[in-house]
């Protein structure tokens, strides 16, 4: 069962936050694409996408997963994922994400890279 997803964008210590709570699905396509730019808007290269540790994500999601971090990469920017479950690592090291971003457990971990 899809579960409906929130995205929020925001600024935390000299980073950009996008809180991802439920399914990334094409249904939040727009949604993610709002929530990069916004994430740009705030004069730092780096980038965290915070999964709720509950997130399912489709073939769809993982692609625009895909578009966003190969954007980043245009603007030298560097995107960073936490909060996801063994499976979804599995599924990013699978379709080559993780060799274009850094998972992390936590955002404390990015303040010190």
């Amino acid at each position: 069962m899809q579960r409906d997803c929130t995205i929020n964008t925001y600024e935390s210590d000299n980073m950009a936050i996008i809180s991802i709570l439920g399914d990334l699905t094409s249904s939040v396509e727009e949604s993610m694409k709002k929530a990069y730019k916004k994430a740009c808007g705030y004069k730092t290269d780096k980038i965290i996408f915070k999964f709720d540790g509950k997130s399912r994500i489709n073939s769809t999601g993982i692609a625009i997963m895909i578009d966003i971090v190969i954007q980043s990469q245009e603007e030298n920017r560097k995107i960073f994922i936490t909060g996801v479950s063994k499976h979804f690592h599995k599924i990013f090291d699978l379709v080559g994400l993780s060799r274009y971003t850094t998972i992390v457990e936590s955002e404390e971990e990015v303040k010190n890279l």
